[in-house]
């Protein structure tokens, strides 16, 4: 299964780097490619992209790539995920999975990630209140 990964992941990073030759870290997240993975698994992948390109990706476009992807890995789904426009939640989720498989940027993938963590914790910090809140009560409410 190792090679097997291995020319996955060289498969899919050709197919980024040929979309998005600006790509600053490529991340894999989710069960596939690690011993939790079953036949149930997709391709999950987040793509890290300097800001400016990051908010003009397209829809359309970004569909074609998930689909090659798909593709490339043998799988019938991919999640592809653009790390600079989804939630802190999500953004935590992907870099604590700690798979970065590609980085052309040190530096712009650890500023990025240390942000993350950044607003993580800062997120936390807001909603205290209302987790203990929920805890003592038994009851969440909604805004």
């Amino acid at each position: 299964m190792e090679s097997s990964l291995a020319i996955h992941q060289q498969k899919l990073l050709y197919r980024i780097l040929s979309s998005y030759s600006e790509t600053q870290a490529i991340y894999l997240f989710g069960s596939w490619g690690t011993e939790y993975q079953t036949q149930h698994s997709d391709l999950d992948i987040a793509i890290l992209l300097p800001p400016e390109i990051a908010k003009h990706v397209g829809p359309r476009e970004w569909l074609t790539l998930s689909q090659a992807l798909a593709s490339a890995a043998d799988m019938e789904k991919a999640d592809l995920i653009n790390l600079r426009q989804v939630d802190t939640v999500l953004r935590k989720e992907v870099i604590t999975a700690d798979r970065r498989i590609w980085c052309a940027d040190e530096s712009a993938a650890l500023e990025f990630e240390a942000l993350t963590l950044s607003l993580y914790h800062q997120l936390q910090f807001e909603r205290q209140d209302i987790i203990n809140d929920a805890i003592k009560t038994g009851r969440f409410r909604h805004a």
